[in-house]
C-alpha cells in the first residue's frame, strides 16, 4: 500500500511540475475519450435493433426480387404478394410460423355522441395475423391480443396512440373508431410502444381476417394475386436456419405454386425469386427498394468506429511524443532512483501509473463533456440514447477502456524512460530523444496528420458532392410545387377541386400521378412490345410505369422533345395513349422522332405511343434515369400544385380553405417537393455535418501534441537559438530552421494521406449514380489546410524563441 501512496505522489508531482505537458495530454485524451464514448453509444445502439426478441435469431424476413429479360435483378422488393405466407408454412416444415402483415394508411376518427371528437391520417396502421404475438416480444398492457387479432373488424392501439385518442389513464378497450369514413371497428386491447430499436413501429393492430371482407380486400384476392408485393412476411423458424439450403428450394416453391407450364420460359424461377433475410439485418444490411421505415447502413457504423479509434489513437500518440519528448529531462531522476536500488519494473510501473492516472483524470472530464453533448447527438441522429453509467456495465466498460487507453499511451515512454543508464547520465551524460525515439516521434506525427488529413479531404468531397446535388438540373423544376396525398372522396369532384384551387392567381398549375418525383419507381409490367414493320417486336426493355394525368408535365415543367402531352379533347387517351422518356426510347435502338406514332402494347393494353418526354430524375442520383412510360390513369394517388414563389402563403391558405370544403373529415396535409427532395440527402447531409465536426477534432488534437512538441524541442534548443543569434542569424532564418522539419512531416502525412482519402471518397462517390470528379484540387487545398494549421501550431513558439534575448539565454554559459 505504501509503495502506491508513493507511486500516486510521485505521479501527482509529476503532473504539477510539468503543467503544460499534463494539461496537453489530458485535454487530448478527454476530448478523444469523449468523441469515442458518443461513438460508442451510437454504434451500441444501432447493432442492437430487433434483438430485444427472445427468439430474434430464429425470425426471417422473406424478401422478393425481379428479374429482367437478360436475367438481372431490376427490383428487390422487402414484401412479397399474400398468396406466399400460408403456402411457405405449408411446404417448409423448418418453419414453426409465418405470418403476414399489411402495412396501409387510414384516416382514424373517434366519434363520442355523434360528434366527432378526434381525427389522424394515420400512416403506421397494419393487418396482422393473430399468430403475431408467437413470433415477436409485443406486450400487452391492456385487453387480450391474440384473441383480439382472431376476429375480424377488431384492432389494438400502442399506448401513445391510446393516449392521443382517448387520454391518459383513460382505458381504450371498448371503445370504437371509425377507419377511412368507411367501417367502425372495436379497440381490444392495447400493446407497448415498440422500442427504438426495431425496423418498424406500428400504433395500430388490424385483424387480418378484416382483409378477407370483398370491400376491403377479399378473401379471393388474398389467395390469388401473385401482383400486390405489398405484405411483409415473417418466418419463425424451428431453429437456425442454413440459408443458402432453404433459398436453393425455393425456385422449385415458385415453380410449383405459381408456374403455368412444362415450357421452361414459363418457369416464375426464370423471373423471380425468393430471399431469406435475417430480422436481426434489416437495419443495417437492407436497403432494398422497398421498406417498412428507412434504415440505417453498416458502412456508417464501421465508419464511426474507426473514426472513434482514430481520435483515441492521435490523442495517445500526443502522449507517446511528448513523454519521449521529456524522457531527457527525467534522466536524473531516472539514473538516482536506480543507483538507490530501483528496478526497471518498478520504474516502469511508475511510468505506468502516471499515465493510467492521466487517463482516469481524462475520463472524469470526458464524461462531463459527453452529458454536454449527449442531447446534441440525439438530435442529430434523431435517437434516445442515454448515457446511464451504472446501467448495463457502462461504466465497468469505461473504467477497462480507460485502463487500456493509459497503458496504450504510456507502454512505450514507460519502457524507454527506464531503460536509461545511471552511468552514463550521472557522469554528465543523457540518452537523448534521437535516433529510433526521435524518428518514432516522426511517425507518430505523420500518422496523426495523415488521419486529420484524411477526414479533411473526407469532408471537402462531400460538400462539393452536396452541392452538385443541389445544383443539378433535374430535368423539371422542384421548387415552388406542394405535394399533397390524393384521396378517394375527390374522385367525382376532383374537377371542381381543382377549378377552385386554380381560382387563386399564385397556383398556376394542378396535376395528378401515381407517384411524385422523389419517390421509387416500384410499378411495372415488365417489358413493351413496340411495332416494327407491320407487327409488334419485343423489346426486353423492362419499363417502370407511372399514371398521370395531361397537367402533370406542365405542373413539373417537364418539356417533351418530341410528339405531344395527353389532350383532354383526344378521348382514347385516356386508356390507348403513352408517352415514354427518352432513356425508355434509347434502350429500344430508336430516335424520338422514330417512335412517335408507334403502336405499342404494354401489360395487356395495346395503344400508341403519342409523345417523347425528355429524361428527368424521378428518384434520388444514387438511381440511374432508368425507362419510364407514363399513361392515364385509371387512379391516382397524388396531387402536385406548382404555387408562386412570391406568395406562397397565400396559396397554401387558399389551398387549405378548399381541402376543408371538399374533404371536411380531412386533416389538412401537404409537402413541399424541395423539402422532399432535401430528405433524400439528409444522411449525406449528416455526413458531412460529421466529417467537420471529427475532422476538426481530429486536427485540434493533433496540432495539441504539434504545440507541446514544438514547445519542447524549442526549450531543448534554446541555448543553440541564442548561439545562432549572437553569430548573425536573422529571425527569420531561425523560424524556418526551426518550422522546416515539422513542415517537412506535413508533406509526407499528405503524401500517406492521398491514396487512402482517394480510395474512400471513390467508394463513397460510387454510391451515386451521378457524381462529381474526384478532383485533386480538394487534395491539394487539405495539403494547405494542414500546413497552415501546423504553422500556425509550430510558428507560436518557433517566433517567440526566435524573438528573445540571447543575453538572457546564454548569460550561465
Amino acid at each position: 500500500m505504501d509503495m502506491l501512496l508513493n507511486y500516486l505522489k510521485v505521479a501527482v508531482r509529476s503532473l504539477f511540475r510539468s503543467k503544460l505537458t499534463a494539461f496537453i495530454n489530458i485535454a487530448g485524451l478527454a476530448s478523444a475519450m469523449a468523441c469515442s464514448l458518443l461513438i460508442a453509444l451510437f454504434i451500441r445502439d444501432e447493432i442492437s435493433y430487433d434483438r430485444y426478441h427472445s427468439k430474434a435469431d430464429r425470425i426471417y424476413r422473406v424478401t422478393r426480387n425481379f428479374l429482367s429479360p437478360d436475367g438481372t435483378a431490376n427490383l428487390h422488393l422487402g414484401h412479397l404478394a399474400p398468396p406466399f405466407g400460408p403456402l411457405l408454412k405449408n411446404d417448409f416444415t423448418e418453419f414453426e410460423e409465418v405470418i403476414r402483415t399489411l402495412r396501409t394508411g387510414l384516416l382514424v376518427a373517434w366519434e363520442k355522441d355523434g360528434e366527432r371528437v378526434k381525427a389522424f391520417n394515420e400512416p403506421n396502421c397494419f393487418f396482422v395475423e393473430h399468430a403475431i404475438f408467437n413470433v415477436f416480444d409485443i406486450k400487452v398492457t391492456e385487453g387480450d391480443g391474440p384473441k383480439t387479432l382472431s376476429q375480424p373488424f377488431q384492432l389494438m392501439i400502442s399506448e401513445k396512440t391510446a393516449a392521443r385518442y382517448f387520454g391518459e389513464g383513460e382505458s381504450a378497450v371498448g371503445k370504437t373508431l371509425r377507419l377511412a369514413n368507411a367501417f367502425d371497428v372495436a379497440v381490444g386491447g392495447v400493446f407497448k410502444d415498440f422500442p427504438a430499436q426495431s425496423h418498424w413501429h406500428p400504433d395500430f393492430f388490424l385483424s387480418f381476417s378484416t382483409l378477407n371482407d370483398p370491400n376491403i380486400y377479399g378473401k379471393e384476392r388474398l389467395e390469388t394475386n401473385w401482383g400486390n408485393n405489398a405484405f411483409s412476411t415473417y418466418v419463425l423458424a424451428t431453429e437456425p436456419l442454413d440459408i443458402a439450403r432453404i433459398e436453393s428450394q425455393f425456385p422449385a416453391f415458385l415453380d410449383r405454386h405459381m408456374g403455368s407450364g412444362e415450357a421452361e420460359a414459363s418457369k416464375p424461377s426464370t423471373w423471380t425469386n425468393l430471399f431469406l433475410q435475417k430480422l436481426t439485418d434489416i437495419h443495417l444490411h437492407s436497403h432494398l427498394d422497398s421498406e417498412i421505415e428507412a434504415n440505417g447502413n453498416i458502412n456508417n457504423v464501421y465508419m464511426m468506429g474507426v473514426i472513434g479509434i482514430f481520435i483515441i489513437l492521435i490523442a495517445c500518440f500526443n502522449f507517446i511524443n511528448l513523454s519521449t519528448a521529456r524522457a531527457t529531462k527525467r534522466a536524473k531522476e531516472v539514473g538516482l532512483r536506480k543507483v538507490v536500488g530501483a528496478f526497471r519494473a518498478q520504474l516502469i510501473w511508475q511510468y505506468l501509473g502516471e499515465s493510467i492516472l492521466i487517463a482516469f483524470l481524462s475520463l472524469i472530464l470526458a464524461v462531463g463533456v459527453a452529458y454536454v453533448a449527449l442531447p446534441w447527438l440525439n438530435t442529430f441522429t434523431n435517437k434516445q440514447m442515454t448515457l446511464a453509467l451504472v446501467e448495463n456495465g457502462i461504466g465497468l466498460y469505461l473504467i477497462a477502456f480507460t485502463c487500456v487507453t493509459g497503458i496504450l499511451a504510456g507502454i512505450y515512454p514507460a519502457f524507454v524512460i527506464s531503460s536509461f543508464r545511471p552511468s552514463a547520465i550521472l557522469k554528465g551524460g543523457h540518452q537523448g530523444s534521437t535516433g529510433s525515439r526521435g524518428t518514432l516521434r516522426k511517425v507518430l506525427v505523420v500518422t496523426q496528420f495523415s488521419i486529420g488529413i484524411v477526414l479533411i479531404i473526407a469532408t471537402f468531397v462531400t460538400y462539393r458532392q452536396l452541392q452538385f446535388i443541389n445544383n443539378r438540373d433535374l430535368g423539371y423544376v422542384k421548387d415552388q410545387v406542394v405535394q399533397a396525398p390524393l384521396f378517394n372522396e375527390l374522385t367525382e369532384s376532383y374537377e371542381a377541386f381543382r377549378n377552385e384551387l386554380l381560382k387563386h392567381s399564385s397556383i398556376s398549375s394542378v396535376g395528378r400521378s401515381s407517384r411524385v418525383p422523389t419517390t421509387r419507381l416500384l410499378d411495372s409490367q415488365g417489358p413493351a412490345q413496340i411495332q416494327k414493320g407491320d407487327s409488334l417486336a419485343n423489346t426486353e426493355v423492362v419499363l417502370k410505369n407511372i399514371s398521370v394525368d395531361h397537367h402533370f408535365f406542365e405542373t413539373y415543367q417537364i418539356p417533351l422533345v418530341a410528339g405531344r402531352n395527353f389532350s383532354e379533347d383526344i378521348k382514347t387517351d385516356d386508356s390507348l395513349a403513352f408517352i415514354l422518356n427518352e432513356s425508355a426510347v434509347k434502350m429500344m435502338n430508336l430516335t424520338s422522332v422514330e417512335v412517335v406514332g408507334r403502336d405499342i402494347k404494354y401489360g395487356e393494353v395495346k395503344g400508341r405511343i403519342i409523345g417523347v418526354v425528355r429524361d428527368f430524375h424521378f428518384e434520388s442520383l444514387h438511381e440511374p434515369i432508368v425507362p419510364v412510360i407514363f399513361h392515364q390513369g385509371p387512379t391516382y394517388g397524388n396531387m402536385s400544385l406548382r404555387v408562386a414563389a412570391a406568395n406562397i402563403k397565400d396559396a397554401i391558405n387558399h389551398f387549405e380553405k378548399v381541402w376543408k370544403e371538399f374533404l371536411p373529415d380531412r386533416p389538412f396535409q401537404y409537402t413541399f417537393i424541395s423539402e422532399r427532395y432535401a430528405q433524400l440527402y439528409a444522411g449525406e447531409q449528416k455526413q458531412g455535418q460529421l466529417f467537420v465536426v471529427f475532422s476538426l477534432l481530429a486536427i485540434a488534437i493533433a496540432s495539441l501534441g504539434l504545440f507541446g512538441l514544438a514547445t519542447f524541442n524549442t526549450i531543448q534548443r534554446i541555448k543553440e537559438i541564442g548561439i545562432r543569434k549572437v553569430l548573425g542569424a536573422s529571425v527569420g532564418n531561425i523560424v524556418s530552421l526551426l518550422s522546416k522539419e515539422m513542415l517537412i512531416l506535413i508533406l509526407i502525412a499528405n503524401l500517406v494521406a492521398w491514396p487512402i482519402a482517394w480510395y474512400f471518397t471513390n467508394e463513397w462517390l460510387g454510391t451515386f449514380a451521378y457524381r462529381i470528379p474526384n478532383d485533386p484540387l480538394l487534395y491539394i487545398l487539405a495539403a494547405i489546410a494542414a500546413i497552415c494549421v501546423a504553422l500556425l501550431t509550430v510558428g507560436t513558439q518557433t517566433l517567440k524563441a526566435a524573438l528573445s534575448n540571447p543575453a538572457e539565454t546564454l548569460r550561465n554559459e
